[in-house]
């Protein structure tokens, strides 16, 4: 691949907006109301996936399931869905990306709408020319299903056209599913091991680095950042090999 991509789609929680103030608090409040608790770590693990699936794997199922993700959505619309900052250089890359002519969209589990209340908050909303989400209705939720509806729009000639840039296993394996370039992001809730064992094809450590992947990619020399992994300690080495490894010592 000799050019920059035509398209590139985000997840959001995690990939553009650091979103844990704000769902943990709804997290916490919604698990109290039904008198169970979790803990921090055990909450962060369950952000990005739908949140049926996430109450599913608190122990809630059935009517309750559904009942819960309802109170939680309450509580997220009050006042959760404030508590997101974009992550440092985002804003940077995401016009980087635009200026040198990148078509870009958005595919988050997030419900549709408060998706884009935040991507309007944040002042970013006029970068992507669609977002798809989950529906308020739930009729839609899973991620390679939201990828297809943004796929959809953009109606590629190419599917490898295309990254899908995300955190977490699904956005790799939504990627994978319709032929797309899979790049991992490592500032966000996924952890390396994830992004790698799910298939990503590329890793980055900072926003900017997608700026010096889109170079690379012009230069016709794309550097494969999920293989340049230190030998001793597994840090991902960002495209260099200036690295001093203390493992060894």
């Amino acid at each position: 691949m000799s050019s920059l991509p035509t398209f590139a789609i985000f997840d959001l929680d995690g990939t553009l907006i650091d979103s844990q103030v704000g769902i943990l608090e709804s997290f916490r409040a919604t698990l109290a109301d039904f008198g169970s608790v979790a803990s921090d770590d055990e909450l962060k693990g369950l952000i990005g996936p739908p949140l049926n699936e996430s109450f599913a794997r608190l122990g809630f199922s059935g009517d309750l399931l559904d009942e819960v993700v309802d109170r939680y959505r309450d509580y997220y619309a009050e006042s959760g869905v404030h508590g997101c900052h974009l992550y440092d250089g985002v804003l940077e890359m995401l016009t980087g990306l635009s200026s040198r002519g990148v078509r870009l969209g958005v595919a988050t589990a997030k419900r549709v709408d408060f998706s884009n209340q935040i991507l309007d908050e944040l002042g970013i909303a006029s970068l992507f020319e669609t977002v798809s989400g989950a529906n308020i209705d739930g009729t839609l939720s899973a991620k390679k299903e939201i990828v297809a509806e943004v796929l959809a729009f953009f109606q590629p000639d190419d599917q490898s056209d295309v990254w899908m840039v995300g955190d977490r296993e699904m956005d790799v394996t939504a990627s994978l599913f319709h032929g797309l370039v899979p790049i991992g992001v490592l500032w966000g809730y996924g952890s390396r091991e994830e992004l790698l064992s799910s298939g990503a094809e590329y890793l980055v450590d900072h926003p900017r680095e997608l700026l010096d992947f889109a170079r690379d990619y012009e230069g016709g020399d794309p550097v494969c950042w999920a293989h340049l992994l230190c030998e001793g300690c597994g840090t991902v080495l960002g495209g260099t090999s200036e690295h001093h490894c203390k493992m060894g010592e």
